[in-house]
């Protein structure tokens, strides 16, 4: 699932290249791929704007790699592979001494340099020698218009096409899932209204986190009765989810979440999840420090049960079913989270055109 942007000008893509730039760091890789003519060095132009080169950025067609010094004391390596494979010295011939060798430009080299920032043109020419996590812009003229696809591939990430099954391996009841499903819409609408923005946001950590923040939700719910499942309980699915609620008792179903997918290393995934529980937005505020972290909890207290709902709605209707006004002390925090519910609201939807009431 990428995030697909559309800019009008060469300005436009400056602008939203210059917008990736200013989130990358030491390490940080960035594919481009795309026709002749269709936008790569104005993209990267705008990245090394984003950095805060001021030099001129062209593309380093013949030399195969460009250098440029950051101020916070990282590189910028701009490589172009268009020539790659029609340069003898780098296509692999037997009688070529040098061999089919990246790294006689340096590319392993800076790949692994965590002081570098390497932004690939022509990245088709590296073939299945791609790195291990990177960013894959993948842009496509049609007519005056750029289609630019910005698609984050980190380990760290999960992908949305492995949900499926990890709501089986939860046996997340299906009523759960259809929950998932509108929290999932509700963010997809507010992430994509940014990327109209021309706003850096990955739409795949976004649904994949909204899909599975309560695939452990059966753990902490507080009874468990066949009656009340929309779907036929067999024996089999029965004795699973008693086991896991005896497993975790007491704990809640986003920190059970947090652990699991951490374990497998999507620890990114598993912490916009664990923050969308409600007080942890006022207990650790600092940790909401992107979109998506932000999308992600916002999404979930729209929705109750599968409908959307305003922000009072869905906290009146909490206080209703887990009785969290039930005393003065249990009331203090949940009041506090109410009233940054709707200042994340508010920040969230002011850079935007459109308001709350049109998500549908």
């Amino acid at each position: 699932m990428k995030s697909t942007y559309y800019t009008q000008t060469p300005v436009d893509t400056i602008t939203l290249g210059a917008r990736l730039g200013g989130t990358l760091k030491g390490g940080d890789v960035v594919l481009l791929f795309g026709d002749l003519g269709a936008g790569k060095t104005h993209f990267t132009k705008g990245i090394a704007e984003g950095l805060g080169i001021t030099q001129l950025v062209k593309s380093p067609t013949f030399a195969y790699v460009n250098t440029y010094p950051i101020k916070s004391g990282l590189t910028l390596y701009h490589y172009d592979l268009y020539r790659m494979n029609r340069d003898p010295r780098l296509r692999g011939d037997d009688k070529n001494e040098h061999g089919n060798d990246l790294e006689s430009l340096g590319y392993e080299e800076t790949l692994n340099d965590p002081n570098a920032i390497n932004v690939v043109e022509w990245a088709d020419r590296l073939g299945d020698r791609l790195p291990f996590r990177y960013i894959r812009v993948d842009i496509l003229a049609e007519g005056d218009t750029r289609s630019i696809a910005i698609d984050f591939i980190y380990p760290t990430r999960l992908r949305a096409e492995a949900v499926e099954s990890y709501w089986e391996e939860w046996a997340t009841p299906l009523h759960v899932r259809e929950h998932c499903k509108q929290v999932a819409n509700v963010g997809r609408q507010v992430a994509e209204a940014y990327i109209q923005k021309l706003q850096i946001v990955d739409l795949n950590l976004v649904v994949t986190s909204c899909l599975l923040h309560d695939m452990c939700r059966v753990c902490d719910f507080r009874t468990l009765d066949r009656d009340k499942f929309f779907e036929p309980v067999t024996e089999t699915k029965w004795k699973k989810w008693v086991t896991l609620r005896e497993q975790y008792a007491g704990r809640h179903h986003g920190d059970i979440a947090h652990e699991a997918l951490s374990a497998r290393g999507f620890t990114e995934t598993a912490e916009c999840i664990r923050l969308h529980k409600s007080l942890n937005l006022v207990t650790e505020p600092a940790a909401y420090d992107t979109l998506e972290k932000q999308i992600v909890y916002y999404a979930d207290k729209r929705v109750k049960h599968t409908e959307i709902v305003s922000l009072a709605e869905r906290f009146s209707d909490g206080r209703e079913r887990y009785g969290k006004y039930s005393t003065p002390e249990k009331e203090a925090p949940f009041v506090v989270a109410e009233k940054a519910a709707e200042e994340l609201e508010a920040l969230l939807f002011e850079p935007l055109e459109m308001e709350p009431t049109n998500i549908l």
